[in-house]
């Protein structure tokens, strides 16, 4: 069984993720499969951006990068045409390993998850949704942000809304603008509605 999990910026996917990993799913976070697909392209990534996508000791700045590829829409697919298919088979190996081991709940957790191939073989996907102020204060705090840069970055991800309409009939939609406890009983009620035939892929 492989599930989804998505939703904008500081919309609570870990906290989820969390709480799912106790129900037995298997968290694939795709953030850490795109982070070690930057490390294996920064070659490509730094001639794209310049030196300023290094830090010192030869490793990727991901919050220089991330600045630079959220403020521009166009060079944002740029550097996703390098890193996406080394993420996207990382992603896809880590689906495999899950599904050869009982009990096979792989749960592909990603803010992208509308835009990537993997989407395609969720059975259902489970997608956070908050409150903007919520979102922005969360980002404040967690990134140390300005509240216009955390704005920016929600409003960024805005066309992941419309990728998402292609996948209405198995979007389940799960509130989090309260405690951790309603989160919970949010997801509970997401999950009891039911687990389809597995998409063909």
């Amino acid at each position: 069984m492989i599930a989804g999990l998505t939703g904008g910026y500081c919309s609570g996917k870990s906290a989820a993720a969390s709480m799912l990993e106790r129900r037995g799913w298997v968290n694939i976070e795709v953030d850490a499969m795109g982070h070690r697909a930057l490390e294996a392209c920064i070659g490509e990534v730094e001639a794209l951006l310049g030196p300023g996508a290094r830090r010192p000791d030869g490793s990727p700045d991901r919050r220089a990068i991330g600045a630079r590829v959220f403020a521009d829409p166009a060079l944002m697919l740029r550097y996703e045409a390098i890193v996406h298919p080394v993420m996207n088979r990382l992603t896809d190996e880590a689906i495999a390993e899950v599904e050869g081991e009982p009990p096979g709940l792989a749960l592909v957790n990603a803010a992208l998850l509308y835009r990537l191939p993997q989407a395609a073989r969720c059975a259902f996907i489970l997608e956070l949704r908050s409150c903007l102020p919520l979102r922005v204060l969360r980002g404040m705090r967690r990134d140390g942000l300005p509240a216009c840069a955390a704005l920016a970055r929600i409003v960024a991800q805005r066309p992941l809304r419309e990728a998402g309409k292609a996948f209405v009939d198995r979007t389940r939609v799960v509130r989090n603008d309260g405690s951790p406890r309603s989160l919970e009983r949010s997801l509970e009620r997401a999950l009891r509605q039911g687990t389809p035939e597995p998409r063909p892929y």
